[in-house]
């Protein structure tokens, strides 16, 4: 038999393939009935849902646990939320190619410290008083802590793999300090050994549990901008910000921006503001745990129409005069402005047909006197507004009186 043939053979129907088919035939037989036949428990872990088949230990706050067999395998160092209390899961069992199981211990300590940026950090974690348990869930075999000492495990992540030795803590009203950092013998896990320090009162927050608090960095998040900021529809605007760490200002500081309402407005990464429609719209800047609003006022579009009529006679005889009213306009409504009245021929060029011998820009009337050379035709009177955005004419025949 070719070799090749044979390996394809085996690909499909050897052991090897048989084994897979009923590893995962069981896995979803045990996922199908684990509810009703298991005591398991709806959980989050590390934040996204799960489902646990917990058994109890002879400790009410270690439990042995099993994974569902169609989610993930469980890892060590996952925080995990049952309810009100949050667990660590503290080590996983030798890999079984049916389930993952573990072994998971409620958390009794928040652990709060200020980072070397100066901000707070909180983690859900194990602390131990007087004695603590190295071989699992046994009893009787413990590591008995010296006097003035503790113990602290906590999740192993970005934050807590930076606590260095010398880093103190608030534990109930006493004061401990970091003597050893252990990052290695637990997989997902920091192992802290603490020793009793000083409360200094100046530095340490009792109140808060939080040590070397004058380390907090004080930042202020200013918004420049006029609040509320007027707009009009389709325009676009930059949101100017100014942000200080301890009285100074950053330069490019790390900034994040959402709209309430981005069919109305949005914005950009860069705070650029863009109008879609009319209406009212927050935008929530974020910047190093602090939060300020912008309130977005988008007045409706309006159409102006601008227009202006000149009463008067539509004839002035040789060498008379005669008086012509202005009146404005907006969207058909009459409205108050001020006049300026000229004369040009029908082309638009001077004329001499006629001249303005005096206007009022305020009661928005002109005389006009037609020429006293015999000289006939039309003539062309304009008016305008103070801005120029409301004008009319009319036409004015200059007659002989024969």
């Amino acid at each position: 038999m070719d070799i090749d043939y044979f390996l394809k053979l085996n690909d499909a129907y050897g052991v090897n393939k048989k084994k897979d088919i009923a590893i995962k035939r069981t896995r979803n037989q045990i996922s199908r009935n684990l509810a009703s036949s298991m005591h398991t428990i709806e959980v989050e872990i590390d934040n996204q849902p799960r489902s646990l088949v917990v058994a109890s230990t002879t400790k009410s706050n270690v439990l042995n646990i099993q994974g569902n067999p169609s989610e993930i395998d469980l890892t060590p160092g996952a925080t995990v939320k049952w309810e009100e209390n949050y667990w660590l899961i503290t080590e996983t069992k030798p890999n079984n190619i049916i389930y993952s199981q573990g072994i998971m211990e409620r958390c009794n300590f928040n652990l709060k410290w200020i980072d070397q940026n100066g901000y707070i950090q909180t983690f859900p974690s194990i602390l131990y008083y007087n004695a603590r348990s190295n071989f699992g869930t046994e009893e009787d075999k413990v590591m008995n802590l010296p006097a003035g000492r503790r113990q602290i495990v906590v999740s192993k992540n970005l934050y807590t793999q930076a606590i260095q030795r010398d880093a103190r803590f608030i534990i109930g009203s006493e004061a401990f300090k970091v003597i050893d950092t252990d990052y290695m013998s637990d997989d997902g896990l920091v192992n802290l050994s603490l020793q009793s320090d000083q409360i200094d009162p100046v530095k340490d927050n009792l109140e808060l549990g939080i040590a070397d608090y004058h380390k907090l960095s004080k930042y202020e998040l200013h918004i420049l901008n006029d609040n509320p900021l007027s707009l009009s529809a389709n325009q676009s605007a930059k949101i100017n910000v100014r942000v200080l760490k301890n009285g100074s200002e950053i330069v490019n500081p790390q900034l994040e921006y959402s709209s309430s309402n981005t069919d109305l407005v949005s914005v950009d990464e860069h705070g650029i503001i863009t109008i879609h429609v009319s209406g009212e719209a927050i935008i929530t800047v974020s910047a190093y745990g602090i939060e300020k609003q912008l309130n977005i006022y988008v007045a409706p579009t309006i159409h102006y129409d601008y227009d202006a009529t000149i009463d008067g006679a539509n004839d002035i005889y040789l060498n008379r005069e005669s008086t012509y009213v202005a009146n404005f306009y907006n969207n058909g409504i009459k409205i108050a402005d001020e006049s300026s009245f000229s004369l040009t021929n029908l082309d638009g060029s001077p004329t001499l047909l006629a001249t303005i011998t005096s206007q009022d820009p305020i009661a928005n009337t002109c005389v006009i006197k037609a020429n006293s050379n015999r000289k006939l035709g039309t003539v062309i009177l304009h008016v305008q507004n103070a801005n120029g955005l409301s004008h009319g004419q009319k036409e004015i025949k200059i007659k002989s009186l024969i």
